[in-house]
């Protein structure tokens, strides 16, 4: 119950910024297959955890380097707006990563 409650503050955010890709601009390809291969990755992760699966820590690994690749590559040029969108976001999936740890 804790867990699933750490984790809505990020489905939150993540859906907000979601909307402002459709909304706000336009998404290249090369990005959107980024977020595609994040969205998986972090599915994967959610997964993992909640089956208590060692699997978990390699993949949110591997979903953290998807997710800084494309923020270092694709959204540097962003409004201040979405920016502060994705600091909210890293900031509740931190908080969802400690309280899965803490519950360990």
């Amino acid at each position: 119950m804790t867990l699933g409650a750490a984790l809505v503050p990020y489905l939150a955010l993540v859906s907000v910024d979601t909307w402002m890709h459709e909304k706000s601009r336009r998404v290249a390809r090369a990005e959107q297959f980024f977020h595609a291969a994040a969205a998986v990755l972090f599915i994967a992760f959610v997964s993992a955890v909640f089956m208590g699966s060692r699997a978990a820590l390699p993949v949110l690994i591997v979903f953290v380097a998807c997710a800084a690749t494309d923020e270092f590559g694709f959204h540097r040029h962003l409004l201040a707006t979405e920016r502060r969108v994705h600091f909210m976001s890293y900031a509740a999936l931190a908080v969802f990563v400690v309280a899965w740890r803490l519950a360990g």
